[in-house]
């Protein structure tokens, strides 16, 4: 993406602020123009005042000095509370949507990509967009303008001494463009250098248990140490363009001031012009050059903004894999089976099938669970069915119908999910049993609680469902946040549930406990079940065993230990570590 086109696209989350940003150029034009009156007061200050001894003017200039200062208090306060405003609002704006965006992102695309970079680019990206959108637009207008008055100022006096002045502009514009285009460069190493930052941090943070059981803080802060070497390369070298800058385009402003200097003292001894008529000139000069070496910092900061514009616009523009057909309909709800027919499917980036020409019909209130070895496709395939991911080929369908021909909304609200992995938010019990629908009533989240074998541990706490549980609910036990899980589950009443090893990585006593919460939970749904422990399904409809992303058996427990293949060498091997 070039950069007119990023700063078209950028206009566009700036105009419905158009209002805010007119009166801020009106403020900006205001204040500007001061400028241009202090510079050209210089000449009846020292002209009137100082030579003449004029004591009418003496009475006057102070007045109107302190009016010039007092409006120019006014402007600039007008213009900065506008920009601000604007600024943050469009800042506001993009992290809302770019985060909303995210959402819309296949899961594939948070597996391959660090949480890191999602998290970077809304808090980090954005906020590098502040320079653009307000302080360095804003300042860039207003010193602009100050120029084109005072460069006036400069004219009216003298125009010969202010071409003569104007001799360095074009080395100017030279020098900014130059050293804007390393800032950008460098700007872009920094962001793609805090992703790594904010990924190791988050990774870190996120698995502090493991770091200290196994004693790895040491490394943990080499890792750390070594990135941030690399930041602080990154950011010496933009210090460095950064400090070259200044006395660059303050050498260019010196040659010029001297060739006035040396001309309009010519000028004044050969009484071409008054002693008031070159301090004016002089006064102007040396305002303007003041803003015209601020330009070149002002566009190192745009550039930068640039740099993170373009990274905004590029995850915007990730267009999920997953997403409604044009013609997608609504999903009633099932009636009669789930089918998956012909199912073959890989990884994006992946020759490998993990699924193999699958074929499995699952009756509406059937019970079946999945069986096979660690890679057999066993969460593959049950993930196939909410689309997280869509099939290489062949089709999933409920009662007939291809479920990439109806809605996501409607066939994911028909789908409730316990897996292992626990999902918890940092929020009150309430909230996150209600995290479907959180304007349910009180007395349905307790019910559900009720349903899911949690009531008694959650009106044990002093606050009961108002609990607040923290990150990822370390407060409560495995089982706690199992049957919490459970509990969101109950209040969807989806037809369709899916469970997901829900209770591997719980000890004996939480096993049976959730147990109890999951057969309750099962009653009078479609359910698939992925079980590590192979008592917990005897009791299904139908047992489906996988390997290498076939299925190979299928039957009741009984039938299948009959047979003595894949399941009953499975069942063997868990009855040998049990004893």
């Amino acid at each position: 993406m070039d950069d007119k086109k990023i700063f078209k696209r950028f206009l566009g989350y700036v105009w419905p602020f158009r209002y805010h940003l007119a009166i801020a150029f009106i403020s900006m034009i205001l204040l500007a123009a001061t400028n241009g009156a202090i510079a050209y007061s210089v000449k009846p200050i020292l002209d009137d005042v100082f030579i003449k001894q004029d004591v009418t003017m003496l009475n006057y200039m102070p007045l109107l000095i302190l009016g010039i200062f007092c409006f120019r208090g006014i402007a600039y306060f007008i213009q900065s509370y506008a920009m601000a405003f604007v600024g943050e609002k469009v800042v506001r704006n993009m992290q809302v949507e770019l985060y909303g965006h995210m959402l819309e992102l296949d899961i594939h695309q948070y597996t391959s990509t660090p949480a890191g970079s999602f998290i970077s680019r809304v808090t980090y990206d954005t906020n590098l967009l502040r320079g653009a959108s307000a302080s360095a637009i804003s300042n860039l207008f207003r010193e602009g303008f100050t120029v084109i008055f005072l460069i006036g100022v400069l004219f009216y006096q003298n125009m010969e001494l202010a071409f003569m002045a104007m001799v360095g502009l074009p080395i100017s514009g030279y020098l900014i463009l130059f050293f804007g285009k390393k800032v950008r460069k460098l700007s872009k190493a920094r962001q793609e250098l805090m992703e790594l930052v904010v990924s190791r941090l988050e990774e870190s943070f996120s698995g502090i248990r493991i770091v200290k059981a196994f004693c790895m803080e040491s490394r943990e802060r080499s890792l750390f140490r070594k990135i941030t070497k690399k930041v602080f390369k990154n950011n010496m070298k933009s210090s460095k363009v950064m400090a070259i800058t200044h006395p660059a385009m303050d050498l260019v402003a010196g040659i010029a001031i001297c060739c006035v200097v040396y001309f309009g003292g010519k000028f004044v001894i050969s009484s071409q012009i008054t002693t008031g008529e070159f301090f004016s000139f002089m006064t102007a000069l040396l305002m303007a050059y003041t803003p015209i070496k601020r330009f070149s910092g002002l566009n190192n900061s745009i550039q930068i903004s640039v740099a993170a514009s373009r990274r905004i616009f590029d995850m915007m523009d990730t267009v999920p894999d997953i997403r409604n057909s044009v013609d997608a309909t609504i999903l009633k709800p099932i009636e009669k089976s789930i089918t998956f027919r012909d199912i073959s499917f890989s990884y994006e980036g992946s020759d490998t099938l993990i699924l193999d020409n699958i074929n499995l019909e699952i009756k509406a209130g059937e019970t079946v669970a999945l069986v096979g070895s660690s890679g057999s496709g066993k969460t593959t395939l049950v993930h196939l069915l909410p689309r997280f991911f869509d099939v290489d080929s062949g089709s999933v369908e409920i009662d007939g119908q291809n479920i990439k021909d109806v809605t996501i909304k409607s066939l994911r609200s028909q789908l409730a999910m316990v897996t292992q992995e626990i999902i918890l938010f940092n929020d009150t019990i309430r909230n996150n049993i209600a995290y479907g629908d959180m304007s349910i009533p009180i007395e349905d989240v307790i019910n559900a609680a009720e349903v899911a074998n949690a009531r008694e541990f959650i009106e044990e706490f002093p606050d009961g469902f108002d609990t607040e549980i923290g990150s990822k609910g370390v407060k409560l036990s495995g089982g706690q946040r199992q049957r919490l899980s459970i509990a969101r589950s109950v209040l969807k009443n989806a037809p369709i549930l899916i469970l997901d090893e829900a209770t591997s990585a719980l000890d004996n006593e939480s096993e049976r406990a959730v147990q109890i919460a999951l057969e309750r939970l099962m009653k009078n749904r479609t359910t698939l079940v992925i079980a590590h422990r192979l008592s917990t399904i005897r009791n299904a409809d139908r047992i489906v065993v996988l390997k290498e992303g076939k299925i190979v058996e299928e039957g009741s427990h009984d039938g299948l230990l009959e047979l003595n293949r894949e399941y009953a060498r499975f069942y063997a091997l868990q009855f040998e570590d049990n004893k």
